[in-house]
């Protein structure tokens, strides 16, 4: 199972955007990079020794990038646009892309944190009412009677709600683990035909992985790259497995005589309306362009979708919170009435 390479570089939007306005300027990489890195490494002598290893090895632009702990999802991104020529363009555009995921982690973060301290607090309020109050309240009934008391037990389970709340999270959490662990040790066919089953999951999939191949494979075509040079491109990288196996699935496809939008329309691994879009592409002559805007237009249609998920997270924690404290209510009333029934 593979972990993620921890970040070497702070505020790593704000270096790549920089870099770019420099490069646009006339400065070489290396030059760019050794000009910023001081502002933005986190271990400055280990790395920059690191890199200029890299660089005097020969190192592309990529592998820099790799070294200093990128995502490979943006690395993809570069290590294309290095190939058509379009380096400083798509810089701006990764910048941008990983300013707006940071900018959507700092949302979900504030929209967490006052729901969760909230819950906490309950948490600690349902313990003291199970140590003190709820022992007590049980031997004053028992001394008024021998009766087993249903109520007490009601009360009970309403100071374990959170309890169960906690056990139901941390059983999904350990049921992904699994299912992430047990996934990793599959083929990269078998990983995609399994995510392909999975409702809803599935519909993110197919939206990421056509939002990803439409950039690519546009960008490649629109710089003056053939088809099937592309397609070749991104099946021989290696830091996108799902995109690779995509890749040669359509590039198969090709040899055997389809065309882009036909062998799109064969396959399963892409959004409703994309094989109609390459379609009108390839029928006007401008594919790698329409490419490109479908992969735009994909790119809002993601931001959208994040957006909707962030504005569910806070109403659904609430609601945990609310059903807590409506059970804490339920919890000290429902004894104290039958204490006055039996007084």
């Amino acid at each position: 199972m593979s972990f993620k390479k921890p970040k070497q570089i702070k505020e790593p939007a704000q270096l790549l955007k920089k870099l770019s306005v420099l490069l646009e300027e006339g400065y070489t990489f290396s030059d760019s990079l050794f000009m910023l890195m001081p502002h933005h490494l986190k271990h400055k002598p280990e790395m920059e020794e690191k890199v200029k290893k890299q660089l005097r090895n020969g190192a592309s632009m990529t592998e820099v990038l790799s070294l200093l702990g990128y995502p490979k999802i943006y690395l993809m991104t570069i290590l294309v646009a290095e190939q058509y020529g379009k380096t400083i363009r798509v810089l701006k555009t990764v910048a941008n892309q990983m300013k707006k995921k940071e900018e959507n982690k700092q949302r979900f973060v504030k929209l967490m944190t006052y729901p969760i301290i909230l819950f906490f607090f309950l948490i600690v309020l349902f313990l003291a009412f199970r140590s003190y109050f709820l022992p007590n309240m049980s031997l004053m009934m028992n001394n008024q009677t021998t009766e087993d008391r249903f109520d007490l037990k009601l009360s009970t389970f309403f100071l374990h709600l959170p309890d169960l709340f906690m056990i139901l999270a941390a059983l999904l959490m350990i049921l992904l683990w699994i299912s992430v662990y047990w996934l990793s040790r599959k083929t990269i066919d078998d990983q995609i035909q399994f995510i392909l089953k999975i409702p809803i999951v599935n519909r993110q999939f197919k939206l990421h992985m056509t939002r990803q191949i439409s950039y690519e494979l546009g960008g490649l075509i629109e710089s003056g790259m053939s088809m099937q040079d592309g397609l070749h491109i991104l099946q021989k990288q290696s830091l996108q497995p799902y995109l690779s196996e995509v890749a040669e699935k359509i590039k198969k496809r090709i040899i055997y005589g389809d065309s882009l939008s036909t062998a799109i329309n064969k396959e399963k691994f892409f959004y409703k309306g994309f094989a109609e879009h390459v379609l009108h592409g390839e029928q006007g002559g401008n594919l790698g362009r329409e490419l490109q805007i479908y992969s735009e237009f994909l790119t809002n249609r993601t931001e959208t979708n994040i957006q909707r998920v962030l504005a569910l997270v806070q109403p659904i924690l609430f609601v945990i919170v609310a059903l807590c404290i409506l059970g804490a209510y339920l919890a000290i009333l429902l004894p104290m009435y039958k204490m006055m029934d039996l007084v």
